[in-house]
């Protein structure tokens, strides 16, 4: 589905991936792990093809989707006509305006289609979104912000699905439902593509992971391999 080849990208003079290459399956989890500055938040950014300073410059590689490059392609278009969509770290959800209207919101290449159905699944999913509905989203806990920063990414009804730390600053029991969401939505066909600084957690839901270090993939295979590897372990399971 996704292919990325000898992926080069920097911001300015500063090389930021140095020809990386991992591919995605329809249907899969895959999760790429490493310490902070390894990378990964840079490959998500050029996947997605956002305009500099959000996103570095690929200065070599290909990045090929379904077939066919995305060099060159602008950011709306990867959204609009790839249905792939970033969850950002951060959320950067609109804290001025309500839950229901961020997820209306979302659905705006849709304008000739109700966005009531989604909505509704939406609510299903995440059923305390359901409750402040009608709240300022500035006014969420943070549990509930990274719910309604997945429920829009979910409105554009994307068929890849990418996620930039989504357990950053979640409460536990918090954090391993909206694993348990994010493995629910895969089992019905999502594919989905996680960033995640909680290695162990990501390798445990994944399928298979590529670890980054300082820019190169400098390990790869099934996460069930990944999480028995000595070397892994010492470095980025805590033993």
């Amino acid at each position: 589905m996704l292919s990325v080849t000898a992926l080069k990208a920097a911001y300015g003079k500063i090389e930021a991936l140095h020809g990386i290459s991992f591919h995605v399956e329809r249907g899969e989890i895959v999760t790429l792990i490493g310490a902070n500055g390894a990378g990964k938040s840079t490959t998500l950014k050029a996947l997605m093809r956002l305009a500099p300073p959000e996103s570095p410059i690929v200065t070599g590689g290909e990045i090929v989707f379904e077939g066919k490059s995305m060099l060159g392609m602008e950011g709306h278009n990867v959204v609009d006509k790839l249905k792939m969509t970033l969850v950002p770290e951060g959320r950067h959800i609109f804290g001025n305006l309500t839950v229901m209207e961020n997820l209306t919101l979302a659905a705006w290449t849709r304008r000739r289609e109700s966005p009531k159905k989604d909505i509704e699944h939406i609510f299903e999913l995440f059923p305390r979104l359901a409750e402040r509905a009608r709240q300022r989203s500035n006014t969420l806990s943070g549990g509930e912000q990274q719910m309604l920063a997945v429920g829009r990414a979910l409105m554009t009804k994307c068929s890849v699905l990418l996620l930039d730390e989504p357990s950053m600053g979640l409460a536990p029991l918090i954090m391993y439902d909206m694993f348990r969401t994010l493995k629910q939505l895969n089992s019905k066909g999502l594919t989905i593509i996680v960033v995640e600084q909680n290695a162990k957690l990501a390798l445990q839901v994944a399928d298979r992971g590529y670890v980054l270090d300082t820019g190169e993939i400098v390990a790869e295979g099934y996460c069930a391999e990944l999480l028995q590897d000595l070397e892994i372990k010492a470095a980025y399971l805590g033993g």
